[in-house]
């Protein structure tokens, strides 16, 4: 697995829209922040574009996408929020370029399916807060660990233990990301290779019995039973419906991981939540979950 170059100041960066347009200016206090690091940042030429709820056309958000891959100027790639369509433009990509130069690529929930693309082709990237989201109130202590890794590449993150938390140890690499994405992913050669893997999952507004129904695919799929170790973040505004499964986030996974050995955390600082920590996909890591507490380490 390749680990990207660690930033320094007066790189250039860039930012791109690979999924939904950004719904607001909160993007621009993101590159005051990048540019507060000593970086210096540019604007994809569609960056900006709207294409219904996309940001731009397929071709327009796949031209970008590929200027950022192959420009040897740029060093790091930030797409400015999710929302949909970053797997639309994922089979038309040359990652070519990016495999033998390759650069960090930071994001979070639709942009999972890049993060797993890419950690299949071997190289590692970072899930993790986005420009549209950067100055979330509460977020100020993922944003700071977010640039300690890009500039000193060291991940040492403590929380308090949850009481759902099932205990042990486990060292391997780390994927995984959005649940609905993951599952989208499933039959694609986007999916990542999940044996011996610790796996993170996240997710945002969906209904508990869509929870219970895309993690019982993941245990159907073999997945939940092939792990080193799962790491549930943050499940923001999910809910009971009209249908009720009679179970919370954390009862659901345990229901469908009951039998494995491996440690599982919950309530990790990570997904659509002001304290989203930025994690190394692809890269070896060391997860420990005692009574106390539950500490990632590389």
């Amino acid at each position: 697995m390749k680990t990207p170059p660690l930033l320094r100041p007066g790189d250039e960066v860039i930012l791109l829209s690979p999924a939904s347009h950004p719904k607001s200016d909160q993007w621009r206090q993101g590159v005051e922040v990048l540019e507060s690091w000593g970086l210096k940042v540019r604007l994809a030429p569609h960056a900006l574009s709207h294409y219904f709820g996309f940001g731009g056309s397929d071709e327009e958000r796949l031209s970008d996408f590929q200027l950022a891959l192959d420009d040897p100027a740029i060093k790091a790639i930030f797409p400015i929020r999710g929302g949909y369509g970053s797997s639309r433009i994922l089979d038309q990509l040359n990652f070519e370029t990016f495999i033998k130069q390759p650069k960090w690529i930071i994001g979070f929930s639709d942009i999972t399916a890049i993060l797993n693309h890419v950690a299949n082709l071997g190289i590692a990237s970072i899930h993790g807060p986005m420009p549209h989201n950067f100055c979330q109130v509460g977020g100020d202590e993922a944003l700071e660990m977010l640039r300690n890794l890009l500039f000193e590449g060291k991940t040492h993150i403590e929380i308090e233990a949850d009481s759902d938390n099932r205990l042990g140890k486990a060292e391997s690499i780390l994927v995984g990301g959005n649940l609905s994405l993951i599952v989208h992913l499933i039959g694609s050669k986007s999916l990542p290779d999940f044996r011996g893997k610790i796996l993170l999952l996240e997710d945002v507004g969906e209904n508990l019995y869509h929870i219970d129904r895309m993690v019982l695919q993941l245990k159907r799929a073999g997945i939940l039973d092939q792990l080193a170790g799962l790491i549930v973040g943050g499940f923001s505004d999910c809910k009971e419906a009209g249908l009720s499964v009679g179970k919370n986030v954390n009862q659901i996974m345990l229901e469908h991981t009951s039998g494995s050995q491996y440690p599982i955390a919950f309530e990790f600082p990570s997904g659509h939540i002001a304290q989203n920590f930025p994690l190394v996909f692809g890269k070896n890591i060391k997860l420990l979950v005692n009574a106390n507490k539950v500490q990632l380490t590389d």
